[in-house]
């Protein structure tokens, strides 16, 4: 493994991306990170069979830092429906947690195919998603919150995407949260979906090492790096949320998912 010049100019532009991504959108910056960590591993000579789990592992290590510092400002613009959150983390954390447990013994193409599947859907979802009015009342049964933070959860740990991408959906859907505070809902709890699943990672004994820098399947110095650039990115991106409709964005941002997409499909 070796960090030149363009290589750490590289992981700062990704972590600026992701971060930016997290903020504006409420899904993590996994989508972003994950498949370019996937290259960018694999070119350094990762084993097969803990490539993918690298870059999942790595990526929810970053989304931790990226979705805290989006909290922090969808917090002081009143965009966050806090009193939702004690109902959907809890289950978000013991999903992560169990799903980066399973994700570490499974076939990386299984967690590839898994991962190109949520992005269709997240893309998808960003080609049809339409403002939803703001409802009085978020009343809902505890233990529909309790199954909806499982399923974010599993979700994260399986993809490395810190769960935004079902939760965003769940969020509008079931609970008519409107559009203006889906990303800063999404971060108050995806936050903790993310934690359990990057320790998930982070303490899984690889089946062979994976190099300097590795801490379990996360490579450290890479977090670091990503995680410069990526608090800062993740606050310009909750800003940017405030201020736009995000109506382009989204569908721009969806049409490279899918491109990314296909690209997971074909690469092996």
């Amino acid at each position: 493994m070796e960090l030149t010049l363009a290589v750490i100019l590289l992981i700062l532009g990704l972590g600026l991306a992701a971060g930016f991504t997290a903020g504006f959108v409420g899904v993590g910056g996994g989508i972003i990170m994950v498949p370019i960590l996937l290259e960018l591993f694999r070119g350094w000579g990762l084993p097969a069979e803990s490539v993918v789990q690298a870059a999942m592992g790595t990526s929810l290590a970053v989304a931790v830092f990226s979705v805290s510092s989006s909290i922090v400002r969808h917090s002081r613009q009143r965009r966050i429906l806090w009193r939702l959150v004690p109902y959907l983390a809890p289950g978000s954390m013991a999903g992560g947690w169990l799903a980066a447990r399973l994700a570490v013994v499974l076939p990386g193409l299984v967690l590839q195919l898994v991962l190109a599947g949520l992005m269709t859907v997240a893309a998808i979802r960003m080609l049809t998603e339409k403002d939803i009015p703001e409802r009085d009342d978020y009343r809902f049964r505890w233990w529909q919150g309790l199954l909806v933070g499982i399923g974010v959860g599993m979700v994260a740990g399986m993809s490395g995407l810190a769960g935004g991408v079902v939760l965003v959906p769940a969020l509008a859907l079931i609970l008519g949260v409107p559009t203006g505070w889906l990303a800063g809902t999404s971060s108050a709890v995806i936050v903790f979906s993310a934690l359990a699943a990057a320790v998930g990672y982070l303490t899984a004994m690889p089946p062979s090492a994976l190099g300097w820098g590795f801490h379990g399947f996360t490579c450290l110095p890479v977090t670091g790096l990503l995680a410069v650039t990526a608090i800062p990115g993740a606050q310009f991106g909750a800003w940017a949320n405030r201020r736009t409709g995000s109506v382009m964005f989204r569908r721009v941002f969806a049409v490279l998912m899918l491109v990314v997409v296909i690209r997971l499909v074909t690469s092996r």
